[in-house]
């Protein structure tokens, strides 16, 4: 089973068709690292494709996202702990195991309440549909 990190392709440019993530571990090392000590979080790319990206985020209690958008769709998974998600029209707190959707081009800001880890899934272009 491959795990991020340790994918490997046998010199083809074909990409990799199925990839596992151990999201503990990965938690894990993102809280080791620098940015963990000098800003409060930490953010690892699992996924990047021209139709999908994929991160997992770690904050610690008080940090925070400063208000900001996506092009296109996002949805938010808590793994551990709570986070607070803000547009300029709601608040919404949200704690393991629940997921927010949010629609393109939607200011938003993130406060972990407590330490957390969360998943981030965008969506980098809107959709055709939604171009037209």
């Amino acid at each position: 089973m491959k795990e991020a990190g340790e994918a490997s392709q046998s010199g083809s440019s074909q990409e990799i068709a199925l990839l596992t993530t151990n999201l503990t571990t990965l938690a894990l090392e993102l809280k080791g690292e620098e940015n963990w000590q000098k800003i409060g979080r930490g953010s690892r790319t699992i996924l990047k494709s021209e139709a999908l990206r994929i991160l997992l985020n770690v904050m610690q209690a008080g940090s925070e996202i400063k208000p900001h958008q996506a092009p296109g769709p996002i949805s938010v998974q808590v793994i551990e702990g709570r986070i607070r998600f803000s547009t300029d029209e709601e608040s919404v707190e949200l704690a393991k195991g629940q997921m927010l959707t949010l629609q393109p081009h939607v200011k938003h800001r993130v406060e972990a309440l407590e330490e957390a880890t969360f998943l981030l899934t965008v969506s980098p272009h809107p959709s055709k549909a939604e171009a037209t």
